[in-house]
Parts: C-alpha cells; sequence; structure tokens
C-alpha cells in the first residue's frame, strides 16, 4: 500500500508580517546599530572612570605629573585623562546601516590611546616673578608689580605611555549581542503593523 504525503499549509498573515518585519530589520539595521553606537559611547566612559585598558589598569601619572595637578582640582593621580575632561566629552557614536563606531576627533587623543613621544622644540619664554611675604613666586603676567625674567628651554621629548580606552571587551561583546537579540525580540513581538 503506498502512502502519499500530507502537508498542512498555514498562511497566518500575523506570522507573515512579522517575519516581514525581521527581514526588514536584518536587511537595514541602522536602528541595532544606532543602540550599539550608544552602549559603546557610556561603555568608553567607564573604561576613563574605571582608568582600565584591555591589559588591566592604566599606569600610573609619573610623580611630576601628578605634583601638577595639584592646583586643578583633581588631586594627584586619580582622573587620570579627565582633569578638564575634555577628551572624556568628546567621546561620541555614529552608525550605518553596516556598523557602528565610537571615537573622538580630538588631535592629542591617539597619543592618549596608543602612547607615544612628544618632541618638543627648544624656544624663549617669559618668567613673571612677584615679591611676596613668602619670598619670589610666580604670578600672572598680567600682574603690574613684577619683574619679568626671559628664559630659555631647550629641545626636550615627553614619553606618555598608552592608556587605552578604545576597546571592546567581553562584556561587551556580550551586550551588543544582547541589544541585537532584545532588537529582532521586540520586531517579533510588535504587533503593530500586522494584520489579524
Amino acid at each position: 500500500m503506498a502512502t502519499e504525503g500530507i502537508q498542512i499549509r498555514l498562511v497566518d498573515q500575523a506570522v507573515l508580517a512579522t517575519l516581514d518585519r525581521i527581514e526588514r530589520l536584518a536587511e537595514h539595521p541602522r536602528t541595532i546599530m544606532s543602540a550599539i553606537a550608544a552602549y559603546l559611547v557610556t561603555s568608553t566612559q567607564r573604561h576613563f572612570e574605571r582608568q582600565t585598558g584591555p591589559a588591566g589598569k592604566w599606569q600610573r601619572l609619573s610623580p611630576r605629573t601628578a605634583a601638577k595637578r595639584i592646583g586643578r582640582g583633581q588631586r594627584g593621580y586619580g582622573h587620570m585623562l579627565r582633569v578638564t575632561n575634555r577628551l572624556y566629552s568628546s567621546i561620541t557614536g555614529e552608525a550605518t546601516d553596516t556598523e557602528a563606531a565610537v571615537g573622538t576627533n580630538l588631535l592629542y587623543a591617539a597619543i592618549q590611546q596608543l602612547g607615544g613621544e612628544v618632541k618638543i622644540p627648544a624656544r624663549e619664554q617669559d618668567l613673571h616673578f612677584g615679591k611676596t611675604n613668602r619670598g619670589r613666586r610666580f604670578v600672572k603676567a598680567s600682574r603690574k608689580r613684577k619683574e619679568t625674567v626671559r628664559v630659555s628651554i631647550g629641545a626636550h621629548s615627553i614619553t606618555i605611555p598608552a592608556r587605552p580606552y578604545l576597546y571592546v571587551d567581553e562584556d561587551d561583546q556580550a551586550e551588543i549581542l544582547r541589544i541585537a537579540e532584545d532588537a529582532f525580540r521586540a520586531e517579533a513581538d510588535s504587533q503593530s503593523g500586522a494584520q489579524p
């Protein structure tokens, strides 16, 4: 006895509409990429706050650099790369249908990320001194009663260690996958535009 196959065909407009929405989202995932870019901005700023790179904690500031920072409100060794918050605040994200990106347009950002040597050319500079009850002190150029001394500063270089802040770690990868999964799940659960 030969048996013939049997087939049941279900034509459910709501299911087909949901599949269409998921397919459109997969073909043009700009909304997913925008959410990922926004997450990457937050994650990068968290790297600044934790002062960490992919290999762990950033190298400490030199004692000389830390001492210079004392009068700037961010004392000593804390808040590396955030004395003025300029670099931290410049982190932006952008997205297209094919990519999500995070970065900054500041000129000095690359050397902070990658490290390197900065060559300072020789120069002359005016130093301004004023007399106080504790002796001679540096004063602003605008001070009326001051002594101005012209000094020559020789060429020198400064080595800046790499303090990477633009990177994606395992936690970031997991969150990016969650963002994509949540977007597809939301499309599948969405009833807007579906016909019963």
